[in-house]
């Protein structure tokens, strides 16, 4: 009899311990409380936390309010209260941080960060182009949708249209052919190889002149010649990095020396580095910003113009490496995003030096004289740069 009474007393002890166990696990293990000197305590409410611990099972132990700049959103047991998120430079205050709710950033108009990415910096908004109009505009969570305008809806239209286009354009290239062909013969009668020659011209005035003509020139349709003489002249310049070759021709080339033509008097542009005029440097240098580094920032949009076909060489020139080139065209899907994120290295990378002169002087050095005044010129007009006063 005393066994079995030492027996059933030892089933009921062990009964109540373990209903005592599964209950401190589930409260400990569904986050309603923690777990201090092998007893469940339970959470702090939100905005506190805790300062002391209970000293019984299933109680709350001292919690205490977080002090300024902390905070805890949930219930917890944690031993001391977060620190609330500071805005980035790139970013907008939505609400400030109290002791039950972080800091709330977002990015500042005209830029966005998708809200399934780490938003790690915040990316330009897309731009829409000249035959596209906007669907959805920018926020600080989406990039600007844009689509073509004019869109034809018709199905036959639009084969109607895309046949006039296509024989439009093989007639252009047959009217071109001939016309080359034609020339061709009567430049290779009227001059044997070797006999064209190279313009000198020693009165800087003439340049300007001369090269206005010959942009006038060209738009009217005139044929010019343009191949030189003599072996002796330098070939194409070729893109050894990355990228294509870049193809020397008038189109390429914002301006450069000037060659004689047999039905012109008049000289082309070959696409060969020089070194920049007194009246260049004098200009740059008397070009000042308005509002510091962020007038450099802002102007990196204006550089979206650039050629496509120089974008490599710019940046080369201007000390980024072939990696954090090809990063960039990995990672941006237009031109523009592409120019800005690689401005936005080269300026970490060069810190304090970095400056609105030295981006124009790569172009100019490029010969990309129309795409510096054009940049210049927007500079100046958005009120990011002003000239010094004589």
């Amino acid at each position: 009899m005393r066994h079995f009474t030492s027996l059933l007393m030892l089933w009921i002890w062990a009964w109540s311990s373990s209903g005592s166990r599964t209950e401190r696990d589930i409260v400990c293990r569904d986050g309603m409380g923690y777990e201090s000197n092998d007893i469940c305590c339970l959470n702090c409410p939100a905005g506190t936390f805790v300062k002391e611990a209970c000293s019984t099972a299933f109680e709350r132990g001292v919690c205490q309010q977080c002090d300024f700049d902390t905070y805890t959103e949930h219930d917890n047991g944690l031993l001391k209260c977060l620190m609330c998120t500071k805005c980035r430079p790139d970013q907008e205050l939505v609400e400030r941080c109290n002791s039950t709710r972080n800091t709330h950033c977002q990015c500042k108009a005209g830029s966005f960060c998708l809200p399934d990415q780490a938003c790690e910096v915040c990316k330009i908004c897309r731009k829409c182009k000249e035959d596209e109009e906007m669907v959805e505009s920018c926020t600080a969570h989406s990039n600007t949708i844009c689509r073509k305008t004019g869109s034809i809806s018709s199905s036959t239209s639009t084969v109607v249209v895309s046949m006039v286009v296509v024989a439009f354009f093989m007639i252009i290239v047959i009217i071109g052919c001939v016309l080359y062909r034609r020339t061709s013969a009567q430049l290779a009668s009227r001059w044997p190889r070797g006999m064209l020659k190279t313009c000198i011209e020693n009165g800087s005035d003439l340049v300007e002149a001369k090269q206005n003509a010959v942009n006038g020139t060209l738009e009217e349709g005139a044929q010019i010649l343009t191949q030189p003489v003599g072996e002796d002249m330098a070939e194409d310049e070729e893109d050894k990095g990355l990228g294509p070759s870049l193809p020397n021709t008038t189109a390429s080339s914002q301006t450069s020396l000037p060659v004689c033509t047999l039905t012109s008097e008049y000289c082309l542009s070959r696409s060969l580095p020089q070194p920049l005029n007194t009246l260049e440097i004098e200009k740059l240098r008397r070009l000042v910003p308005l509002n510091g580094d962020e007038s450099l920032r802002k102007s990196f949009d204006l550089f979206g113009e650039i050629d496509l076909n120089y974008h490599n060489r710019f940046f080369r020139l201007l000390g980024l490496s072939d990696n954090a080139i090809r990063s960039a065209e990995v990672s941006c899907s237009s031109p523009e995003d592409r120019v800005y994120e690689l401005l936005k290295i080269w300026m970490e990378k060069e810190g304090m030096k970095a400056n609105f002169k030295s981006l124009i002087e790569a172009l100019l050095s490029l010969n990309q004289r129309l795409s510096a005044e054009n940049i210049v010129a927007r500079a100046v007009d958005c009120g990011y740069f002003s000239y010094e006063e004589d």
